[in-house]
């Protein structure tokens, strides 16, 4: 999915997104010291340059001043100077920017201390991997990416849904967003602190720590777990500088690093997968939030799946999404070079098809004209030898970057063009019908699940369930329960169409074989904390049960224009004077309090249970079969005694937080980008023992 919506979300993502964490041995905990009395010169240039943005988050959709204080200074350091706010920090002298990366890192939660005190005793610190289950082993619970899973596996099923309580909570520092789905393997859970560069093996019965890992930059992608060798393991994560990790699952050590990136502009944000000994890590980019800056040449970033020797980190072979590099294409209207074809980058988890032999992707948009024929598609390569089997485009001539919120000189093309940001976020599934029919199933931000023959890439059926928008739909994924057929699709959408009655945020079942609704459930304000009953699922009338939709969608009539027809803007670190076009800079205010009824993360099937979550942090379990509510809980909330001994704080669920195993459904809440709520925790729910 793109990283950020329009300028006031690129500042968003800004500090938070992608972040160095101090190298091994770096001594954090000093980071502020004792200040003096006098106010630091850093607060002042924060209210200079940044206040209007991040004290206004409800507005710019930017993460407050509290949670970006709670990085350490060497993530704020690399966001400020390499990172997402690299392009809008171009402005700020030095000086100033030396201080602003001095000032911002609080004193508080800041170092490795606390593992310590935390750690299991000596004899539970064993990883045991010989005849351990392999409960969960990447972001789709297994290569097929239906994230789905039995009581068996689990020891949970869907009638003790009903009766689940908090055993215990973990909570980790420097850590406003839970964005990585952990794995299970036995008695061990495995889970990423993102945004502070560390990876945890905690036992799952106590979440005492069994051993951590320490990154040299700040870690991204949901984890895998992938069998090596003489029966050793290995977790496999990407990092936001573009590089795949392998660490051994029983000592936490390094086995291998591996730079997959095409240049500078490329980070990974989908996990990578395994299969047969090779490792298919998908490539994302940074570079859709620099475009705001209209003397930004844009854009030069594109995406691929590249394929890496298990054992040795070693690349085989580079799928790149467009065939060609991007080039010099004409002058901007501000009389900027512009650059392309660009984009296409691959944000969400691969699917492995074991049967053909593919690795199947989602792309997203395009960055820049002219528009490719690979953008807003999927993909399938052949995974012996990165050969493109197919391609099925979806909407045709999406060229979007974060400039278009305001219509910048970025944001504007000669020909056609379609700038709605229906990039497929989500990863894609491979699913099996009652009759034995194989389907990918891809869901769209557009709000269009669609289903696909896996051999040719031809559609067999679709269904717009939502609205659709640059942050809504179908956002980061989905999940399938071959037992009832059933697919469930959550809806990020903001609100409804009015034509539609099934658009607007919740979440839909849909036949497999079909693609018709068999039931919707809709958010309310008690996921906002109002004290109203929860919502009931309902049956769809007939006409709208299915609304297929055909594919590519067109883009709309071309608009055409002279370029260049004005000098270049200045750089758009500062608010200035004749900018109101972007919230960003509009002028400071109260917040305004938001209620997030959007239904963004990858659901989880449990025994023909569905988990889902808000953007705002309720979480729900339903029954598959009915949509009846089985169990809720608000996440966002305070957690002060945890296992850690760090303070708690649960916010927004996103991304996948969910995963089951040993008999407990562990949930991660917080999720710092675009405003929402952030937070530190990882949450063990067991069901009740009378």
């Amino acid at each position: 999915m793109a990283a950020g919506r329009a300028l006031a979300l690129a500042l968003a993502m800004g500090m938070l997104a992608s972040a160095c964490a101090p190298r091994p041995g770096e001594a954090v905990a000093a980071e502020h010291g004792a200040e003096a009395a006098a106010v630091h010169p850093g607060e002042a240039a924060y209210e200079q340059w940044c206040a209007s943005c991040h004290d206004n988050g409800a507005e710019t959709g930017a993460p407050s001043l509290a949670a970006i204080r709670t990085l350490n200074r060497a993530t704020v350091k690399y966001a400020l100077e390499l990172g997402y706010m690299s392009q809008l920090a171009t402005d700020v002298p030095k000086e100033e920017l030396a201080q602003l990366i001095d000032w911002i890192p609080s004193a508080e939660g800041v170092n490795d201390t606390w593992i310590e005190a935390a750690r299991c005793p000596v004899k539970a610190r064993e990883v045991r991997l010989d005849g351990a289950p392999r409960i969960s082993t990447t972001f789709g619970v297994t290569n097929d990416a239906t994230r789905a899973q039995s009581a068996e596996a689990t020891g949970i099923s869907a009638e003790q849904m009903k009766d689940l309580e908090v055993a215990w909570v973990a909570a980790f520092p420097q850590t406003p967003t839970m964005r990585s789905q952990p794995v299970i393997v036995g008695d061990t859970i495995f889970v990423a602190a993102t945004d502070s560069g560390r990876l945890y093996a905690l036992d799952t019965n106590t979440g005492c720590v069994k051993w951590h890992y320490v990154s040299d930059m700040t870690l991204r992608s949901s984890l895998t777990f992938a069998e090596m060798a003489r029966g050793k393991g290995a977790i496999v994560m990407g990092d936001a500088a573009g590089k795949v990790h392998a660490v051994d699952a029983q000592t936490g050590r390094a086995l291998w690093v591996t730079d997959v990136k095409m240049n500078s502009l490329n980070r990974i944000t989908g996990a990578p997968v395994v299969h047969n000994g090779k490792v298919l890590a998908p490539i994302s980019v940074i570079e859709s939030n620099f475009p705001p800056d209209d003397g930004y040449e844009c854009c030069k970033g594109q995406g691929a799946v590249v394929a890496l020797d298990l054992a040795s980190g070693e690349k085989l072979w580079l799928g790149r999404t467009i065939n060609e590099d991007a080039k010099p294409t004409r002058l901007g209207r501000t009389g900027t070079q512009q650059w392309g074809p660009a984009g296409a980058m691959v944000w969400s988890t691969p699917t492995i098809d074991p049967k053909r032999n593919l690795v199947i992707i989602g792309t997203g948009e395009n960055l820049s004209w002219p528009a490719t024929e690979t953008s807003d598609a999927i993909i399938a390569y052949d995974i012996d030898t990165g050969e493109r089997r197919w391609v099925f485009q979806a909407t045709k001539a999406d060229i979007w970057n974060s400039a278009c919120g305001r219509r910048g000189a970025n944001c504007d093309w000669p020909g056609e063009y379609h700038s709605p940001d229906h990039d497929f976020g989500a990863t894609s599934m491979l699913v099996t019908t009652g009759n034995g029919t194989e389907l990918i199933i891809a869901g769209q931000k557009s709000g269009v699940v669609w289903a696909l023959n896996p051999d040719t890439g031809q559609l067999v059926w679709s269904n717009k369930i939502g609205r659709g928008s640059a942050m809504g739909g179908v956002h980061w994924g989905m999940a399938y329960d071959d037992a009832s057929e059933m697919i469930f699709a959550p809806m990020n959408d903001p609100s409804a169409m009015p034509e539609n009655p099934n658009t607007g945020p919740g979440i839909h079942a849909l036949n497999a074989s079909t693609g018709a609704i068999a039931w919707s459930y809709k958010t309310n304000a008690r996921d906002c904390g109002e004290d109203i009953p929860a919502a009931m699922a309902n049956q769809p009338a007939p006409e709208w049960r299915l609304v297929p939709i055909a594919a590519p969608i067109l883009p709309p009539p071309p608009r055409i224009t002279q370029a260049p027809v004005q000098a270049p803007a200045a750089p758009r670190a500062v608010p200035t004077e004749g900018a109101s076009r972007s919230p960003a800079s509009a002028p400071a205010s109260a917040p305004r309090a938001r209620c997030r009824l959007g239904m963004s993360p990858a659901p989880l099937v449990i025994d023909g249970a569905v988990i889902t979550g808000t953007s705002q942090g309720m979480l729900r379990v339903f029954d598959g079969a009915t949509g009846a509510v089985l169990f809720e809980y608000m996440t966002n909330r305070a957690f002060p005694e945890t296992v850690t001994g760090i303070a708690g704080q649960g916010g927004s669920l996103d991304s996948a937080p969910y995963i089951a195993g040993d008999g407990a459904l562990f949930v991660q809440s917080g999720y710092a980008r675009f405003g929402q709520p952030p937070g530190n925790v990882l949450i063990a729910f067991r069901p009740k023992t009378h």
